[in-house]
C-alpha cells in the first residue's frame, strides 16, 4: 500500500508516459530517511508495463569502488556491449575489469552508457531506476548524470531516488526534483489502519502524524511498536512515543533486543553488499553465529529471506545496524566475510 502518494505517483506516471512518447528524461525524487523513497521507485518498477526496467542502488561499501553500481544495472544488457562502437566498447569492458587496456577513458565510458540504454529503447522504452543514489560511487554517479541529461530524444526515464539529511548527498545539478515530504492525517490513518488490522481513531492518527511528521517508516514501525489497545484509543499513548530521537531509533531498539547471535547475523548481512544466504550463512557461522540465527532475525522483522537471498527491511536498517557497530566489530565481519567468498565468481569483491 502507497498511501498518500498520488500526487508524486501523478508526476513520475508523466515522465513514463513522456518517455514512451519518444520524450525521455529524469527525475531526482528525495527526502528525508523513512519518508517512503523507496516504495515510490518500487512501485515504479513494479507498475511500468511495457518499458524495459534496469535498476541498481547505492551501496555504502561498495561506495569507493568505481562502476560498482553501474555495472549492476548494465548487468542485464552486457551483451549489447558488443554492437557499441569499438572505443566505447572497449571503454566500458575496462571500466568492468573485463580487458587490461589500462587507465579508463571515462568519458568514453559514460558514452557507452548512453548507447547501450538508447539500443536497448529501440525494442522497448526503458525505465532506469537508482536508489540511494547518495551512496553511489562517484564514477557511476557521474555516468548515470551523464545520461540523464541526454535522453530527451530517446524513450529512456531515468529515476533516482536519494536521502536529504545524510552525510553523503547527491548533487544532480540541473535535473528535476521531487521532494517527498510526511503524509497527511487521512493517509495516515489509513496506513495505521491497513498495518495495525484495526481502525485507528482520528486522534490517535493525529498525534502519530505531529510525532513524526507524518513519516510512512516512523508510522509504519509505530504500528508495530505500540499495543492494539492504544493504537485503538482504548489506552492512552505513551507520553514519549518510540521514534523521539529519529527512525533510526526503533531499528536499533529492535536489533539491541535480539540475542547476541542473531546480532551477528544482521551485522554480517548488513555489510554484505550481495544478498546471497550462503555467503552470509557462512560468514555469519564463522563468528559463532547459531544455527537459527536467521530466524530469529526473520522474527524481528528487520530482515527476511527470499527464495537464496536476503532483503532488509529497509536500507536504513543496513546503515543504522552498520554504523552501531564497533570499528573492530566491523572488521572481524569483514573478514568473515571474505574468507566465505570462495567462488571464483567473487574475486573482484
Amino acid at each position: 500500500m502507497l498511501a498518500g502518494r498520488d500526487t508524486e505517483r501523478a508526476a513520475v506516471a508523466t515522465l513514463l508516459d513522456s518517455a514512451r512518447a519518444g520524450a525521455g528524461g529524469a527525475l531526482v525524487v528525495h527526502g528525508l530517511p523513512g519518508v517512503g523513497k523507496s516504495a515510490l521507485l518500487a512501485d515504479t518498477a513494479d507498475t511500468a508495463s511495457g518499458m524495459t526496467v534496469l535498476r541498481t542502488r547505492g551501496v555504502e561499501s561498495e561506495s569507493p569502488l568505481p562502476f560498482a553500481a553501474l555495472h549492476r544495472l548494465l548487468h542485464p544488457v552486457l551483451d549489447r556491449v558488443g554492437s557499441l562502437p569499438t572505443p566505447q566498447s572497449r571503454a566500458l569492458r575496462a571500466a568492468f575489469g573485463e580487458t587490461e587496456d589500462g587507465a579508463t577513458d571515462r568519458f568514453l565510458v559514460f558514452l557507452a552508457v548512453l548507447s547501450l540504454l538508447s539500443a536497448e529503447a529501440d525494442s522497448a522504452p526503458v525505465l532506469v531506476v537508482v536508489d540511494d543514489a547518495h551512496w553511489l560511487d562517484d564514477a557511476s554517479a557521474a555516468a548515470l548524470l551523464f545520461a540523464a541529461r541526454r535522453v530527451p530524444e530517446e524513450s529512456v526515464a531515468v529515476l533516482f531516488g536519494a536521502r536529504d539529511a545524510d552525510e553523503r548527498t547527491f548533487d544532480s545539478g540541473d535535473l528535476p526534483t521531487l521532494e517527498l515530504a510526511g503524509i497527511d492525517d487521512a493517509a495516515a490513518a489509513a496506513l495505521l489502519t491497513e498495518r495495525s488490522g484495526s481502525a485507528v481513531p482520528a486522534d490517535v492518527s493525529e498525534r502519530l502524524v505531529g510525532s513524526t511528521g507524518g513519516n510512512p517508516l516512523a508510522l509504519v514501525e509505530l504500528a508495530g511498536i505500540l499495543s492494539p489497545a492504544q493504537l485503538t484509543g482504548r489506552e492512552p499513548l505513551p507520553a514519549e512515543l518510540p521514534l523521539t530521537t529519529g527512525v533510526e531509533r526503533a531499528f536499533l531498539d529492535r536489533y539491541r533486543r535480539l540475542p547476541a547471535g542473531a546480532q551477528t547475523y544482521l551485522l554480517v548481512a548488513a555489510a554484505d553488499d550481495s544478498g546471497g544466504v550462503d555467503v552470509v550463512e557462512r560468514a555469519a557461522r564463522a563468528l559463532d553465529a547459531p544455527a537459527d540465527a536467521l530466524e530469529a532475525v526473520e522474527r524481528s522483522g528487520l530482515l527476511q529471506e527470499v527464495g537464496d537471498r536476503l532483503e532488509l527491511r529497509h536500507p536504513l536498517v543496513r546503515s543504522a545496524v552498520y554504523a552501531a557497530a564497533t570499528g573492530r566489530r566491523r572488521r572481524r565481519v569483514h573478514a568473515a566475510l571474505a574468507e566465505a567468498l570462495t567462488s571464483p565468481a567473487d574475486a573482484d569483491r
